[in-house]
């Protein structure tokens, strides 16, 4: 082994943090580097093969693993394909003497994240393990970061939802329920869990700019007059503008601008058609009308699920997209059409 005499981007404190595998079959070198590293981490294991590293990795969940190639049993790659699969985010450092294409295309498709050559220079070996565990903690870090602020964003819209609740007693739960539907919708769907969250979110403040509306509209016993009707209309545009300035990861402003929006062109606010609706507000749509048909209002009964079955089933293509509707009707004959119960 090499060494130099620098160590200057080296955090020798972190590195006393940190628990190393070592994965080496030739014993005199193995022994070697291991009392190297044992003085400068904080836990070293070893193993003498692969198939030892991968069961001494899931033993002890090192935050670097560093291996040999060559190996007996299982190779280093392969051993480091296998910890991957299952752990995709922990660092792997491969030693080698090999320059192969073959071996470094093979490292690439694998996901290893340094290599080092040998003869090893152990502080080229040292700042490959500080930057590999310091990269892997940032991103740690960031993801903590991340989830605190959807946190945040979905704690913001949940409160938003209670509030236009609280405003609009009459239907009170609707985006609740109807962000259970579009949910399960979503799920049927097979779409993928990003999607899904954003769905759930956009559907609870669906109604956000009801805000802007007055109260004696919303809880007028009798039909609306057309003027009211223009008014309540303008709850999508209301809706949208409120939440525009916010940086979702989603597409909730879109999805509660086009949730009246219809397949046909025959929605509003701006009359889209066909794919010019986003997929979430299509979904939203057929989730809304659901819940609405099925839910007292102040100017009439429940219509019923049967009613509302219908309504989707007669306008599957023309207003409401066919494959929402497909995936709605079979959520809903999974739990006998009681969904909301």
């Amino acid at each position: 082994m090499n060494a130099s005499t620098s160590q200057t981007r080296i955090d020798p404190d972190f590195l006393k943090t940190l628990s190393i595998l070592y994965v080496e079959d030739d014993e005199e070198i193995r022994e070697l580097l291991s009392r190297f590293l044992a003085r400068r981490v904080g836990t070293l294991h070893t193993a003498t093969n692969g198939q030892e590293g991968v069961q001494a990795f899931l033993e002890h969940h090192p935050d670097v693993v560093v291996t040999d190639i060559k190996m007996p049993v299982m190779d280093g790659l392969e051993m480091a394909s296998t910890i991957k699969s299952s752990s995709r985010e922990v660092p792997i450092i491969v030693i080698t003497a090999y320059s192969e294409r073959d071996y470094f295309m093979r490292a690439i498709e694998i996901g290893v994240d340094q290599y080092v050559t040998k003869p090893v220079n152990t502080d080229t070996l040292l700042e490959a393990i500080h930057k590999s565990a310091k990269n892997r903690s940032q991103q740690r870090e960031l993801g903590i970061a991340r989830q605190e602020l959807i946190d945040t964003l979905e704690q913001t819209i949940a409160m938003l939802s209670r509030a236009i609740e609280m405003r609009d007693p009459y239907t009170d739960g609707h985006q609740k329920r109807v962000s259970l539907l579009a949910v399960a919708i979503a799920e049927e769907m097979g779409l993928p869990p990003k999607m899904i969250t954003g769905i759930r979110l956009g559907s609870l403040v669906h109604d956000v700019g009801k805000i802007r509306i007055p109260a004696e509209i919303l809880s007028n016993p009798r039909k609306l007059s057309s003027i009211e009707m223009e008014i309540i209309k303008t709850h999508s545009q209301a809706g949208h503008d409120i939440l525009d300035g916010v940086a979702f990861p989603w597409q909730v402003a879109r999805m509660v601008l086009e949730h009246h929006e219809r397949m046909d062109g025959s929605g509003y606010p701006n009359g889209l058609a066909g794919e010019a609706i986003c997929q979430e507000a299509r979904i939203g749509a057929v989730a809304d009308v659901v819940e609405a048909m099925t839910s007292h209002r102040p100017y009439r009964a429940a219509l019923g699920i049967e009613t509302a079955v219908d309504e989707i089933k007669k306008n599957r293509g023309t207003l409401y997209d066919p494959e929402v509707v497909d995936c709605c009707l079979r959520v809903l004959e999974r739990c006998d059409y009681k969904f909301f119960e």
